[in-house]
Parts: C-alpha cells; sequence; structure tokens
C-alpha cells in the first residue's frame, strides 16, 4: 500500500481541516467551521413535540434550531407506551411530551431538521458499542473470510454486559483480544456517563458530544500505511499525540508538529485540490471532465468526453474517458461527502465487456469508502444508480452559505471562510523572493473581517518576512470576489 499521511490544518479558529494524502493526491478531506459545526453522532436528550401518522414519524425537539425528524423504525421497543405484537403505528406507542434519548444521524439541510434515531451507538476505535442492542456482528468492509471468522469468534468471548452489542470495526484486523477489550471497556465506562448524566439533565439536552473533528479523523482513518500525522497548532498537536498515545502508544513518534514558513497543506500542494472540491466541473486526465449537481434529491454527475473525443468519435477514446471517470465519481463521493441517490450519466458505450469493465471499476473503487455505497449496473440509457450513506456534513454546506445575489440558487463563501482563504493566499504570496508587498482588494465584508478578527495574524506575517500588507475594501465587490497584487520592488503584477 501506498504510504499516506495525515494533515491536520486548525491554524485559524474558523476552521479545522484534515486531509488524508496519498503521494500527492488528496484522498480524504474533512472540514469544521466555527459557524457550522458538526452535530452528527452527538446524543440529545429531547422531547417528543408531536406525531405525524401520515409521515409514521415523531418531530423531537432535542435543542436545534428545527425540531429532529424521528421515523418509527428508529424508535426502540424499549420506548413504546403500550406492548405491541406485530408492526405497530406510531400513534399507538408514541406519545406528545414522552422524553426520548436520541442520537443525530443526518445534518440540518435546508428547512429539513435533523434526522434522529433512538438506537444510540459509540464508535472507539476497534468496536462501535450498541447500548440495547444484543447483536455481535463484524463489519462487513472486512472480506478476508479467515480474519472474519477470527473476529466473530473473539466478538462472543468479549465481556459484554447484557443488553449491550458490539460491531467490530475494520481496524480491528490483525488486533489482539486484549487491546479490543480494552476498547471496549472504554466506551463502557462512555456509556455510564452518558447514562448517569440522562438521569440528572431535563431535556432538552446535550448528552454526549463526538470528539473534535481531528480525533474522529484519526481515530476512524488511522493505519499502518499512514507514515506521518502533521498538525501546525500546538494545542490541537498535543490533543492528537496523547490520543494516539492511548490508541496505539508505539505510533505517538509519528505525530508531529509542523513549524514551517508556508502553509501546512503547501506541502503536497493541496489547496488547488480543495478547491476543485466546490467546483461542479471536474477535469479528467484524457480531456474529459465531469459535472456533479447535488439537488435535496439526488446527486446527478454527467460524464462528458470533452476535447478527448472532438476529433473523431471512437469507441476507444470513450471508454478510456468513461474508465478515468469510474475512478473518478467515487473518490469525489468521498471527498465531498455525497450521499443518497447517485445518477451517473456515462457517455454510451457499444460494447459490452466495456460496460462491464466500467462496471467493474466503480466496484473496485468504491470499497475505499468507510460509508456504505451500492453500485448498480449500467441500464440501456447508460445511467448508472449508486447508493451512498452520507457520513457526516457536507463540505460545500460547511464552507458555504445561501448567496443573497441570486435568492439561494448558487453557493458562495462564507464571509469567514473568504477570510481565510485570502489570508492564505496572502501568506503564499509573500513567500515569493522578487515580492516586497502584497495589495488585497476585497469584498467590505471580508476586508473588515481580516483587518478586525485577523489582524495580529497579518501583523505577525509582516513581521515574519518584514514585507507589507495592504487591505482595501471595495464596495463594488461581490463576498466571494476579489483579487491580491504582488508588488515588487520596480512593478506591481496581478495574481488571482
Amino acid at each position: 500500500m501506498t504510504a499516506q499521511h495525515l494533515l491536520i490544518n486548525a491554524h485559524d479558529p474558523e476552521e479545522l481541516r484534515v486531509a488524508l494524502v496519498e503521494g500527492q493526491s488528496l484522498e480524504g478531506f474533512f472540514i469544521e467551521t466555527a459557524t457550522r459545526g458538526k452535530v452528527v453522532g452527538n446524543i440529545y436528550k429531547g422531547t417528543v413535540v408531536n406525531v405525524q401518522p401520515s409521515l409514521q414519524a415523531a418531530f423531537v425537539d432535542y435543542g436545534g434550531e428545527r425540531n429532529g425528524f424521528l421515523p418509527l423504525s428508529e424508535i426502540h421497543p424499549d420506548y413504546y407506551a403500550v406492548e405491541v405484537e406485530g408492526p405497530p403505528k406510531i400513534q399507538e406507542v408514541i406519545r406528545p411530551g414522552q422524553e426520548v434519548l436520541v442520537q443525530v444521524t443526518k445534518e440540518e439541510v435546508g428547512s429539513k431538521g435533523a434526522a434522529l434515531t433512538t438506537y444510540v451507538s459509540l464508535a472507539g476505535r476497534y468496536l462501535v458499542l450498541t447500548p440495547g442492542q444484543n447483536q455481535r456482528g463484524v463489519s462487513r468492509k472486512i472480506e478476508d473470510e479467515a480474519q472474519r471468522e477470527r473476529l466473530k469468534q473473539m466478538a462472543q468471548e468479549l465481556e459484554v454486559p447484557e443488553q449491550m452489542g458490539i460491531i467490530v470495526r475494520t481496524a480491528a484486523e490483525n488486533r489482539t483480544k486484549r487491546e479490543i477489550q480494552k476498547d471496549l471497556r472504554y466506551l463502557i465506562r462512555i456509556w455510564e456517563g452518558i447514562f448517569k448524566k440522562v438521569q440528572e439533565t431535563p431535556a432538552p439536552a446535550l448528552i454526549y458530544r463526538e470528539r473534535d473533528l481531528a480525533i474522529r479523523v484519526v481515530r476512524d482513518y488511522f493505519h499502518p500505511a499512514i507514515k506521518s500525522i502533521l498538525v501546525d497548532h500546538p494545542e490541537v498537536y498535543r490533543q492528537v499525540k496523547e490520543f494516539v498515545r492511548i490508541i496505539s502508544p508505539r505510533h505517538q513518534r509519528l505525530v508531529k508538529l509542523d513549524k514551517g514558513d508556508a502553509p501546512l497543506f503547501n506541502k503536497f500542494h493541496l489547496e488547488e485540490q480543495i478547491d476543485q472540491l466546490f467546483q461542479k466541473r471536474v477535469p479528467l486526465k484524457s480531456g474529459g471532465y465531469l459535472v456533479i449537481d447535488s439537488t435535496e434529491a439526488l446527486v446527478a454527475i454527467d460524464v462528458n468526453s470533452g476535447k478527448a473525443t472532438r476529433e473523431k468519435v471512437q469507441e476507444d477514446n470513450i471508454y478510456k474517458v468513461n474508465m478515468e471517470a469510474a475512478e473518478e465519481i467515487p473518490r469525489q463521493l468521498r471527498l465531498r461527502d455525497l450521499g443518497g441517490l447517485v445518477v451517473v450519466d456515462f457517455i454510451d458505450m457499444r460494447q459490452a465487456q466495456h460496460i462491464r469493465n466500467v462496471e467493474r471499476r466503480v466496484r473496485e473503487e468504491v470499497k475505499k469508502d468507510k460509508a456504505k455505497v451500492k453500485v448498480g449496473k449500467i441500464s440501456s440509457f447508460g445511467l448508472l444508480e449508486i447508493s451512498r450513506e452520507h457520513l457526516g456534513l457536507s463540505i460545500q454546506l460547511s464552507s458555504y452559505r445561501a448567496c443573497p445575489l441570486c435568492s439561494g440558487t448558487g453557493m458562495v463563501r462564507s464571509t469567514e471562510t473568504s477570510a481565510v482563504w485570502y489570508l492564505r493566499k496572502i501568506w503564499n504570496a509573500l513567500l515569493k523572493e522578487d515580492v516586497v508587498a502584497v495589495r488585497a482588494h476585497l469584498a467590505a465584508d471580508v476586508a473588515h473581517y481580516l483587518l478586525n478578527r485577523k489582524r495580529k495574524d497579518l501583523m505577525a506575517l509582516e513581521e515574519q518576512f518584514q514585507k507589507d500588507i495592504i487591505i482595501e475594501a471595495s464596495p463594488h465587490l461581490a463576498p466571494h470576489e476579489g483579487h491580491l497584487e504582488c508588488v515588487s520592488a520596480e512593478a506591481t503584477s496581478p495574481t488571482q
């Protein structure tokens, strides 16, 4: 397996970004912003506000901006007001005013409230603990039959309290029973703390907060192929190093504090790849490209041949573009965390073998995904349906807000994200030897944010490089617009 690196960019309090890199390629990207933190995985004590028989669901006040959506299928029988035999109706078993312990499974999106479940689970390094359920399973991602049997047997031997279940995670492969039992004890302690807090706390209330992004990514993605974990913030570095010391003491040496002059992601040329994640159009190597459109109902991906077949349409060229798309589409779904129904419109192919090969490539690539993914077959219309589990907050929803200039039909960066984005651009510009100053022409809100909230950072950069930074606010620029000028000793040369 190719060497991988985890980069944790926590330099700016407005954004925490984590990148998983293989070679020079971005293979995983995760982001949380101060204005929109992650709530998926959080556990709340809530109250049923109303029951909707037509939807067979309840709406729960758990403390969010909107009431959460709790379907009957996600309600544990322990919460039923009466005993039932056979399939019940929600109005028969759930009452308004009833208190429930719920976990968020999907963020609030648009006008939709968060999706909730009463089937609570706690993820550890090697196990997932499922209170109230007594099954003992092994992750479907573990395909090696010998490993599956070994872990199934081990799961049966672990000391699990009654009325609790476990799922063995992929990280448990090649781990000892002692290591896995230690992880189980850690999760049981967390659950005991949650249970105690529930008894003492009135609803609605946050009972348990999922770990910070940096710790979650290390917990879920750390494996032997990762050769370093680079962190650019001293306190986050300390937290990550301590966490790695607990889960895998011999690997804590891999956690390093980055003290470079340039932004952390520059080491692997990641900023352009990250910017690409916010674009609808994704280029392919042969000259073709993807167009990705997200709607509330589904994600539509169109595969276009572009200049790859502009001169003469050939089956081989079409096949080549489709094969590149079959590799790139699962990567984009992972990086953007696009979930639900995905419909891919491939370029029409005549040869049955080509169609089967494209389907096979998609299935091979989705194995890299931690989400549950199902892949259909290419239809006679050239359409492939993919169903993908949504793991958390979409990176687009994290960093963008509805554009006031287009009545919400498009997206632009928020003021905070734009300010941090231009701060990185300024930093990169100052690294150039022939530059003596950088002048930034920015939208008023972005300029004011930099001058007021990021003044210390600007002064620190000026002190570090002994160069001037001039921020100019322009009332004519839209919030996402702006440009930099790199001032040299002789002349001024504009850059993007």
